[in-house]
């Protein structure tokens, strides 16, 4: 069996149809050894991608644990590890992007995957480098074991490295200044852990995914507080290969005597649960604001006495049916009593109603004005993708979200409300686009590290995306779905046991995120080193000209070695 293993950086991307000599030539044969070198600071992890490929289907296994293949003798090739810093390996999954071709994203949970002969895969290899870890360089290598079936094994190469780990340690994640808002559609999760909504089952795997965005940075939980807001973002056809329908979390009933009340334990059981893991800066209500009409579907207003297109069900007492509120009386009722709840248990400084994509100027200030009349506790938050919103709600929106290319281009706007209204908090966000940059399946991993950046060098407060875990029919085979990008709709994927599969952009994303408290951090202490800083790696730091800019490289630095390079210099000043 002949096998070739080469080193690749953190940020390479696997395709179906590669060579591991795109992986800069450190293509080894079997017997052989590589090298490579890492940089972290303490609190974080370095990490690095391993490529192989044989001329035999074999089993490749990362952990100390026995597998026997169904169908057939096949050889193993075993990972294993050695450093004094804790060492995670992951096989990375392969999927089908809209080009054809398969691309590296999930980091698989299972340590034995079977490979077919002659397909290159990615393993990928992290370091933790923990608060207390020894300052300075740390040797690790990885060893390549073979065997078949109850033959002892052998030791056929290894690739050696090392570890350089700063003295400067990063503070915890839940103390981050980077606010992070990734949409949360629980639903979904019910739907692909086959729970009942809002059961205990349903919050085991709310808790799991929670979990995960806390560890990320998220700051903000997303309520869902009445069905489809966004009419399942354009699934309902007979051949939808996608279920996106989002119900809401609040559950009514009119008493027999035409008295509305409302059960908020459930909303609150989760706005809980995600407080225990850091995310509790922010409270976004989705639902009651701006929602998406989809007539063809069956989408319609239900009250035509109200602006707005809310769906809220109820249990009517007097005849056991269900119903939806299809009078403005109604509607405003339910808005008034979350209202009250929320001032009633000291939360509505944290809440914000939120808007997605407003696209009719006067619709949305009919909708703010009778919201404001009705509701005058809450505040607003807009992800805005028409750039003339901002001028027309600068000062009535609380939260600003525009889309990047809304941002560079009224970036001299957005700058005066900041400065105007300190108590605002503005975002920038990414959807279906831009081409870049993104964090799509097929997008270049560094495009995640870049965009925090670009947040800082914009003197923003952070990103929002739309999707975290929202998934076509089966994403974990086949992501594709309408005209999204692959991985427009997700960054993480379902697993059985109703957690979460992390991937290559998730990693990504988060140390684009540490590189954001660091940048914020070496601003508040020596701004014209931030600013040197910047330019390491940004391409552009006139965030004007950011949005102009045509191609990838008129953008940002591709090489992975200038962001650690960047890190390397930050962490150093502010030791």
């Amino acid at each position: 069996m002949n096998i070739c293993f080469a080193a690749a950086d953190r940020i390479f991307k696997p395709v179906s149809d590669m060579n591991p000599e795109f992986a800069g030539g450190y293509v080894k044969d079997a017997g052989s050894e590589s090298t490579t070198t890492l940089f972290a600071v303490r609190n974080s992890t370095a990490a690095f991608q391993l490529l192989i490929r044989a001329d035999e289907d074999y089993i490749l296994t990362v952990d100390d644990k026995p597998y026997f293949s169904q169908h057939g003798q096949k050889p193993q090739l075993r990972l294993g590890a050695v450093c004094d810093l804790p060492v995670k390996m992951n096989i990375v999954d392969m999927n089908i992007a809209e080009d054809g071709r398969c691309y590296g994203d999930a980091l698989l949970s299972s340590p034995s995957v079977e490979i077919a002969a002659g397909q290159t895969r990615s393993v990928y290899v992290e370091i933790e480098a923990k608060k207390d870890a020894a300052p300075g360089i740390h040797d690790f290598s990885v060893g390549l074991y073979l065997h078949r079936m109850l033959e002892p094994e052998t030791k056929i190469g290894a690739l050696e490295g090392s570890i350089e780990v700063s003295p400067y340690i990063l503070h915890d994640v839940r103390e981050n200044k980077f606010h992070l808002d990734l949409w949360q559609h629980p639903s979904n999760l019910a739907r692909k852990a086959e729970t009942p909504l809002w059961s205990d089952a349903h919050f085991a795997v709310i808790d799991r995914y929670l979990k995960s965005l806390g560890e990320l940075g998220q700051k903000a939980v997303t309520i869902v507080a009445s069905d489809a807001p966004w009419s399942g973002q354009g699934c309902g056809g007979s051949d939808s290969q996608a279920n996106m329908y989002e119900y809401g979390i609040i559950s009514a009933k009119k008493k027999a005597d035409g008295r509305l009340e409302c059960d908020y334990t459930a909303m609150q059981r989760y706005i809980d649960i995600a407080a225990k893991y850091g995310i509790d800066r922010e409270i976004s209500v989705y639902g009651l604001c701006n929602v998406w009409s989809q007539a063809e579907n069956g989408f319609v207003k239900p009250a035509e006495d109200y602006p707005d297109g809310l769906r809220i069900r109820y249990l009517d007492e007097k005849d056991g049916c269900y119903k939806y509120m299809d009078c403005a009386a109604d509607i405003e009722g339910y808005i008034v009593g979350l209202e009250q709840y929320f001032v009633r248990t000291g939360q509505i400084d944290r809440v914000r109603l939120a808007a997605d994509e407003p696209g009719d100027i006067e619709l949305y200030r009919r909708i703010l004005t009778r919201l404001h009349e009705i509701a005058p506790a809450f505040k607003f938050k807009a992800a805005i993708n028409h750039s003339e919103f901002i001028g027309e709600f600068g000062e009535e929106v609380y939260d600003f979200a525009p889309f990047i290319s809304g941002m560079t281009k009224e970036y001299k706007a957005l700058k005066g409300y900041q400065a105007t209204m300190p108590g605002k908090r503005f975002l920038y966000y990414i959807c279906c686009g831009p081409q870049f940059p993104n964090n799509f399946i097929t997008s270049p991993l560094v495009e995640s590290d870049y965009m925090p950046v670009l947040a800082s060098a914009a003197g923003f407060d952070g990103m929002l995306r739309w999707s975290y875990n929202i998934w076509p029919d089966h994403p974990r085979e086949d992501s594709r779905y309408s005209f999204w990008r692959t991985g427009d709709t997700h960054i993480v994927y379902p697993q059985p046991d109703g957690s979460p599969l992390l991937t290559l952009r998730w990693k990504e994303f988060r140390r684009g995120i540490e590189l954001y408290e660091m940048l914020e951090e070496l601003k508040a202490k020596d701004p014209a080193a931030a600013g040197e800083a910047y330019a390491m790696v940004m391409k552009t730091t006139d965030i004007e000209a950011v949005g102009r800019a045509e191609k990838p490289e008129d953008m940002y630095e591709s090489d992975i070695n200038a962001y650690i390079n960047m890190e390397r210099f930050i962490a150093g000043k502010l030791i």
